[in-house]
């Protein structure tokens, strides 16, 4: 039995290596679904899969070569780096994440900078940050005046953020979501 030569592989960065640009090894998995839909899994040398793949009209390609003996399907190698790319653009559009940053009614001027700076940073990488305004007893009672705290921080942040709605009252608390422009 041939071993495995692993250091010719291309790096996958490049993509999947497909028919001809496998090579290295001498039995391969092969994946194969024909028009029933019925999956086969068998090991055979590289040689008969690249033979399998010819005489069904498609493409041998490589899909684990770590694993032991390497993976192979045969299929349309566009329509796999089309399946591959758009894999990919999801996981990308997914990845926003809900921050959330608490305030108070009283905040200094300078702690209300520095939780905008944080918060900035949050808005820069992608996130979504729920901005909480929690007031307690009498504060309750002027409930629309203490709201100015929460203005004030949505205008410090107005050059790269948009609030999704108008603030919310949620009982004691204040709520607004700032997202990207």
């Amino acid at each position: 039995m041939a071993r495995n030569n692993r250091n010719n592989r291309k790096p996958l960065l490049e993509g999947p290596r497909k028919n001809e640009e496998i090579e290295g090894y001498y039995n391969v998995r092969v994946i194969h679904t024909d028009e029933d839909g019925k999956t086969e899994n068998i090991i055979c040398p590289l040689k008969n899969a690249l033979k399998m793949a010819y005489d069904s009209g498609l493409d041998l390609i490589e899909i684990s070569p770590n694993a032991d003996p390497p993976v192979v399907k045969i299929g349309d190698f566009s329509k796999y780096m089309y399946d591959l790319k758009k894999k990919e653009k999801l996981k990308k559009q997914n990845k926003t994440e809900l921050k959330e940053m608490p305030l108070s009614v009283n905040i200094s001027k300078h702690d209300m900078e520095t939780k905008a700076k944080k918060v900035r940073e949050f808005i820069e990488k992608g996130d979504k940050v729920k901005i909480t305004l929690t007031m307690r007893k009498r504060e309750l009672l002027r409930r629309e005046e203490n709201k100015r705290s929460l203005l004030d921080f949505i205008l410090m942040l107005e050059d790269i953020s948009v609030p999704e709605s108008m603030p919310k009252d949620e009982g004691n608390k204040c709520i607004v979501i700032l997202k990207k422009k």
